[in-house]
């Protein structure tokens, strides 16, 4: 399959993983973005699309309650952004990894290791550049009880997600070809 065909395949696949995310159907949005990045992988200048995928991955394990799983994933983005040069694209997806990875203690109940993930997250860029960093570190350092309703709101707010109907691509969409199915 020549490159053109792979890049249309795995953005098909993943707008397809979207549809189902925003559908609540988080089981076949993670096999769609898992099929993608398994395309991704074998093309060239993959990075982009590989961190784009796994953000839709951790999306999706977040919203279906997975934290534990969202933690790892991050610890192991963390592992893979620091061999990478420390460009300010790079810098601020590591702020966006920290908060995401504070996010995930926040429901788990686990407030010191949510504030150290949002202070770092804080740190790097500087205040009021993550306003979702900024709210949830302000509340958890003030020893608020946050119930998951008040987080997902606030996420929302700040549009956290970045799988929204309004940035999802319909007219791409495909299913996971059959002859791929059985890898």
């Amino acid at each position: 399959m020549n490159t053109a065909n792979t890049q249309k395949l795995h953005i098909g696949i993943a707008e397809k993983g979207k549809l189902y995310c925003l559908e609540g159907n988080y089981k076949e949005a993670l096999r769609h973005y898992r099929e993608a990045i398994r395309l991704v992988q074998t093309s060239k200048d993959n990075d982009l699309f590989f961190q784009h995928y796994s953000q839709c991955v951790m999306e999706a394990l977040e919203l279906s309650g997975a934290y534990d799983e969202v933690i790892s994933y991050c610890e192991k983005f963390l592992d893979f952004l620091d061999e990478k040069e420390e460009t300010e694209f790079i810098k601020r997806h590591k702020a966006h990894i920290l908060e995401k990875l504070g996010i995930q203690y926040l429901f788990k109940g686990e407030r010191d290791d949510a504030i150290f993930c949002l202070k770092a997250a804080q740190t790097s860029l500087g205040k009021s550049v993550q306003p979702l960093t900024d709210n949830l570190l302000n509340w958890a350092q003030r020893n608020f009880q946050l119930t998951k309703k008040q987080i997902n709101d606030v996420q929302k707010k700040y549009n956290y997600f970045i799988v929204r109907k309004d940035k999802v691509r319909p007219e791409y969409a495909i299913e996971i070809p059959d002859m791929m199915k059985q890898f």
